[in-house]
C-alpha cells in the first residue's frame, strides 16, 4: 500500500502516522514515530492529565481533564474509504462497547495433588497435604471416605502432629509458613512464619519443639509448640527434605535433596543431619558417597538403622552409559544407628525404580515399602534379606559394589505393588493391617494390605475428572516411560521443576566435553534459547529431538504428548523470592548494590564499556538478553566460551554457578572466575561493595 502511494518508509511518513500511531495529532505531523500501533490515546486524546481519574466511575471529572468523547467524525477522520475499504460506525461502535461489569472468568479444574500423609495419633484419621488446592484432607480410615478439607497456606507439603493428636503442623511451601491446626474443631488456628520453602515437620517425643526444614534456605526452624514461637535455627544440609524420629525417641535423622558442593569432576556426597533430640541439636552430620536426591525416611522399629531414599546420578560419567544402565540409579540407604551407612539400588538390569521418593517399614519390621513416582508402583523390601547381603559383604563390596550392582535387588525385593499415578507419601497403620500412598497426580489414596501386600482399594480425594493439557503434560513429565528401561523421568533431574545441583557430561559435544551444570524450569517462559550454548531455540526441540538423542535412547514422546510436556514446563512458576517480597522497598545494601549493577563507571572514574556492563546482558524483566556472550569462563575441556546468557530471577536458589557448576556461590563467580574483568567489572569492587551488588542480585 504504502509503494502504491510513492512512501519508501511509512514508520516515519505523516500520512502514515496521522492514522497509525498512538500519539497526539500535533506529534504526528512533526514526524514522531510510533512502533505501538493505534491505541485509546489516538481516539480519547493524550492521558496524563486525566490518567488518575477513574474514567468509568466519574465520566464528568475525567472529561473535564481532558478526556474526549470519540464520535462518529473521529473515527471517519481514518476509518472513511480507508485503502478503499467501506466502514460501518454504527456496527463497529458495537464491538468496541466497554463493559460496565467484568465478565465471567473461565477457570481450569483444580486438582488437589496429595503429596504427603500422616496418621493422627489416638484416632482412625488419615491427613493428607494437597499441593495443588492448598488444602489438607482428613480421610477415615475405617470408611476410606474423605471426611473434611481444611483451607491453610500455599503448597501444603509436610504434616506432622503432637504426640496426643490434638494439634498438626503443615509446611506451606509457597507462603513459608507453618499452619497450625486444631484437629478437633478441624479449622487453622495460627501460622507461623519460618524459613524459606520449608517441608518435613515433626514434633520432638514431648511434643516441646517442633522442627521445621527450611528447603531453599538449608536450614531447620525450631519451634516453641506451646506458644508458637521461634526458638532458634540449626543449619542443615543442602535441602533439607524429610525427617524421622527413632522409636526410642532419642534421635531425629534428616535427609537432603542436594549433594554437598563438589569441585567440578570430583565425586560428590550427601548429608544425612542426626539431631538429638534431648538437647535439641545437631549431634552429626553423616556422609553418604555419591548420592543426591536424598527425600525419605523411615526409622527400622528395631531402632538400629533407618532406610533412605536416595539416587545415585552418575554426574562425571558420559550419557553413553545410559545403555548399561548407569546414568541415573535409584536406591536405599541403610543409615546405622553409628553413623555408617551402606547403599543398595532398587534398580534391576532391565528395569529402573525412578524417582524413589519415600519409604515405609511396617510396625512388626518385616518388610519396608517404598514409592517409585515415576514408575507407578511399591518395592515390597524383605528387610532380613537386605541385612543378611549387607553383613555378608566384605567392606570392599559394601563401599564399591553393592552400591553399583543391578543384579542384586532380586535378593531382597519380593513383590512390586502398582499404584496410581505418580505415588509419593507413604504411611503404615500401627495395627500392621494397611498402608495409604499418596498417588499425587491422579488426586486419590491408594489402600494396600500389608498381610498380602495387594492394592485393596482406592480413596477418591474429590479432585477435577477433566484432564487439561497442563495436567496431562504434568503427568507425563513426572513418567519415567521416555527413558530406556525406565531409568529416570524429567522430574529426576528437576525435582519440583527446579534443579538437582548436578552437573552433567552430555556427549553432543564430544565424550568428556563441555560439562554443563542443570538449569531450572521455574520461570523459564520467554527465555528462550536454550541449553548453556544455546542451541535449543524452543522447547518442543530441547524436550522433543534432543531428549530423544541424547538421555532417553529412544522417541520419548508422540507429538501431542510433547506439546502437553512443554505447556506444563512454561507453567512451572517460581516461588515468591524471599529476599525481596512483593511490593517490598530494596534495602540499604541492596540499593547500593543495584548502582553497581547498573553503573557504567569504576571506583576510580573510567568508563565500563557497554557490553561489560551488568545490565547490559541482564536487564528486567527476566535479566537476560537471550544471546550468547563470552565472559571468560571457558574451561580447557570446553569447546566453547560463547554461552546463553541465564535469566537471574531467584538466582540465589539455584547454585551452583556458571555454565559447568564450578562456582559454589555467587560470590565466587567474580571473587575466583572474573580474573580479567570479563563477566562485569569487578576487580576494582571492594568487598562491602561486593556484598552489596550480591544482596542485590538476590533480590531479582
Amino acid at each position: 500500500m504504502a509503494r502504491e502511494k510513492g512512501i519508501n518508509n511509512p514508520q516515519s511518513s505523516p500520512e502514515c502516522l496521522k492514522c497509525h500511531t498512538t500519539t497526539t495529532s500535533s506529534a504526528r505531523m512533526a514526524g514522531f514515530r510510533s512502533d505501538e500501533g493505534i491505541g485509546c490515546e489516538g481516539c480519547h486524546g493524550a492521558g496524563s492529565d486525566y490518567m488518575a481519574e477513574a474514567v468509568m466511575r466519574d465520566k464528568p471529572a475525567a472529561m473535564a481533564a481532558g478526556l474526549k468523547t470519540v464520535t462518529r467524525e473521529t473515527c471517519m477522520r481514518c476509518h472513511e474509504q480507508a485503502h478503499g475499504k467501506s466502514f460501518d460506525f454504527d456496527e463497529a461502535v458495537k464491538k468496541i462497547a466497554h463493559p460496565t461489569k467484568p465478565g465471567t472468568m473461565a477457570h481450569d479444574p483444580r486438582y488437589k495433588t496429595p503429596l504427603r500423609l500422616a496418621l493422627r495419633p489416638k484416632s482412625n484419621e488419615l491427613y493428607v497435604t494437597c499441593e495443588a488446592s492448598d488444602t489438607v484432607i482428613v480421610v477415615n480410615t475405617a470408611t476410606r471416605e474423605k471426611v473434611a478439607e481444611i483451607p491453610v497456606g500455599g503448597n501444603p507439603t509436610g504434616i506432622g502432629f503432637t504426640p496426643d493428636g490434638r494439634r498438626a503442623f503443615v509446611t506451606n511451601r509457597l507462603d513459608d509458613t507453618v499452619s497450625v491446626i486444631d484437629t478437633t474443631a478441624r479449622k487453622v488456628l495460627a501460622a507461623i512464619k519460618v524459613g524459606n520453602e520449608p517441608h518435613g515437620v515433626l514434633t520432638d517425643p514431648a511434643g516441646k519443639l517442633l522442627y521445621v526444614l527450611n528447603t531453599s534456605s538449608n536450614d531447620i526452624s525450631v519451634i516453641d509448640v506451646a506458644t508458637l514461637k521461634w526458638v532458634k535455627n540449626l543449619s542443615a544440609g543442602n535441602g533439607p527434605w524429610s525427617l524421622a524420629m527413632s522409636p526410642d525417641g532419642g534421635h531425629i535423622l534428616i535427609t537432603n535433596m542436594k549433594s554437598r558442593f563438589a569441585p567440578l569432576r570430583q565425586p560428590f556426597v550427601s548429608e544425612v543431619t542426626a539431631i538429638e533430640t534431648n538437647r535439641g541439636t545437631v549431634e552429626d552430620r553423616l556422609v553418604v558417597p555419591d548420592a543426591n536426591l536424598m527425600m525419605g525416611v523411615a526409622w527400622h522399629p528395631s531402632g538400629k538403622f533407618a532406610l533412605a531414599t536416595l539416587n545415585r546420578t552418575k554426574g562425571t560419567i558420559p550419557m553413553t552409559r545410559l545403555l548399561q544402565g548407569w546414568t541415573i540409579t535409584n536406591g536405599l540407604g541403610v543409615i546405622w544407628r553409628d553413623g555408617t551407612v551402606d547403599e543398595v539400588l532398587l534398580d534391576e538390569s532391565d528395569m529402573g525404580f525412578a524417582d524413589a521418593t519415600d519409604v515405609v517399614c511396617t510396625p512388626d519390621g518385616r518388610y519396608a515399602l517404598v514409592t517409585s513416582s515415576g514408575t507407578d508402583r511399591i518395592a515390597v523390601v524383605d528387610v532380613a534379606k537386605l541385612l543378611s547381603l549387607v553383613r555378608r559383604s566384605s567392606k570392599y563390596e559394601r563401599e564399591h559394589v553393592l552400591p553399583n550392582h543391578l543384579g542384586l535387588p532380586s535378593e531382597f525385593i519380593v513383590n512390586y505393588i502398582p499404584t496410581g499415578k505418580s505415588p509419593r507419601g507413604i504411611a503404615a497403620t500401627p495395627d500392621n493391617r494397611y498402608a495409604f500412598v499418596a498417588n499425587a497426580l491422579d488426586d486419590t489414596i491408594g489402600v494396600i494390605a500389608l498381610a498380602t501386600m495387594k492394592p485393596v482399594g482406592t480413596i477418591d480425594l474429590g479432585g477435577p475428572k477433566t484432564i487439561t493439557k497442563q495436567r496431562w503434560g504434568e503427568q507425563l513429565f513426572h513418567n519415567a516411560f521416555v527413558t530406556f528401561h525406565r531409568q529416570y523421568s524429567c522430574n529426576s533431574c528437576h525435582p519440583d521443576g527446579h534443579v538437582d545441583g548436578m552437573t552433567y557430561d552430555i556427549e553432543a559435544d564430544g565424550i568428556g566435553i563441555m560439562p554443563v551444570d542443570n538449569r531450572t524450569l521455574r520461570g523459564i517462559l520467554d527465555t528462550a534459547p536454550f541449553k548453556w550454548e544455546g542451541t535449543n531455540p524452543s522447547l518442543s526441540r530441547q524436550c522433543g529431538a534432543r531428549l530423544a538423542v541424547f538421555f532417553t535412547r529412544l522417541a520419548p514422546f508422540t507429538p501431542e504428548q510433547l506439546a502437553a510436556v512443554d505447556y506444563y514446563v512454561t507453567t512451572i512458576p517460581r516461588p515468591p523470592n524471599w529476599y525481596r517480597p512483593l511490593g517490598a522497598t530494596l534495602t540499604p545494601a541492596q540499593r547500593r548494590g543495584r548502582q553497581f549493577f547498573e553503573r557504567t563507571m569504576t571506583n576510580d572514574g573510567r568508563l565500563i564499556a557497554i557490553n561489560n556492563r551488568c545490565i547490559t546482558c541482564h536487564f528486567p524483566p527476566y535479566y537476560t538478553d537471550r544471546k550468547r556472550h563470552d565472559v571468560g569462563t571457558k574451561m580447557p575441556f570446553d569447546r566453547t566460551g560463547n554461552l546463553d546468557v541465564p535469566h537471574l530471577n531467584n538466582i540465589y536458589d539455584s547454585s551452583p554457578y556458571l555454565h559447568n557448576g564450578m562456582a559454589a556461590t555467587l560470590e565466587q563467580i567474580w571473587t575466583v572466575y572474573n580474573p580479567e574483568d570479563k563477566h562485569g567489572v569487578t576487580n576494582d569492587m571492594t568487598k562491602d561493595q561486593l556484598n552489596d551488588l550480591i544482596e542485590y542480585l538476590k533480590t531479582l
